[in-house]
């Protein structure tokens, strides 16, 4: 599957066990993690940074699948796109909410759509974002340290994407 040797997931302890473990059988454990348990550091430092987005105080579940699957789907990481798809579906968004992201209508509020169609665009174009994009958010209630958390969280899928480019059969 890799071209790396990882450690099976029957093998994994402590937080990496955690970790897996949080996946229900039916959705299984994404492959960027699977790839990530051939280094136990690694490992541990994305193991922390799913449990600070697991608690976020103001993006929750479906906002942060929905940020993953648009940041998957502009880095072309099919693994990834299905993934959050599966997610979001869990969620009960439908096949045509999830197509229509960010726009979704009525699977997210308007600061939501608001925000996710800002990650979308700094994604795509990050030089363009001005002082007035980030007034914009602000305006839709969004606290600086929000906005930055989900832009982190979009760009952060950039080393799943490219790690799997680089590393799986």
């Amino acid at each position: 599957m890799f071209r790396i040797q990882t450690t099976p997931q029957a093998e994994l302890t402590g937080k990496a066990a955690e970790l897996f473990a949080m996946f229900p059988p039916q959705l299984g454990v994404p492959e960027p993690l699977l790839l990530l348990a051939g280094s136990p550091g690694l490992l541990a430092v994305k193991a922390a940074a799913v449990e600070y987005s697991r608690s976020h105080p103001d993006l929750g579940f479906e906002m942060l699948a929905a940020i993953r699957h648009l940041a998957a789907k502009q880095l072309s990481a099919p693994a990834c796109v299905d993934f959050n798809a599966k997610l979001l579906r869990a969620a009960g968004l439908d096949d045509a909410e999830i197509a229509t992201l960010p726009e979704a209508g009525g699977a997210f509020t308007e600061a939501e759509r608001a925000l996710l169609g800002f990650v979308l665009r700094a994604l795509r174009q990050p030089g363009s974002v001005t002082d007035a994009d980030i007034a914009e958010q602000r305006g839709h209630g969004w606290k600086d340290a929000t906005i930055l958390d989900a832009l982190a969280h979009a760009a952060d899928m950039q080393v799943p994407a490219l790690l799997m480019r680089a590393l799986k059969r």
